[in-house]
């Protein structure tokens, strides 16, 4: 568990985590300012120095997280009530 701890984010590893974010967001609708964005943020970043250290990779591991999908049908759904009511 150490490397865990010990992983350092030079410009080539915060591109990788700054693209697959935006991915994702731009996937889901969510704004840069969303609230859950930013735990978004802390899932990827922790994903990464988990070993998904890849573009590919990491897109991979978002997809298949699952407090990421909660996350992304939560705001499903508030986007499904917010444009029934109107």
């Amino acid at each position: 568990m150490p490397s865990f701890f010990e992983t350092t984010f030079g410009p080539v590893e915060l591109e990788i985590i700054d693209i697959a974010l935006k991915f994702w967001r731009s996937r889901h609708g969510f704004s840069k300012d969303d609230p859950d964005t930013v735990i978004a943020a802390e899932i990827c970043l922790n994903l990464f120095r988990e070993g998904h250290n890849t573009l590919p990779a990491l897109l991979q591991a978002m997809d298949a997280h699952k407090a990421l999908a909660d996350i992304a049908a939560a705001h499903d759904l508030t986007e499904i009530r917010r444009l029934a009511t109107g």
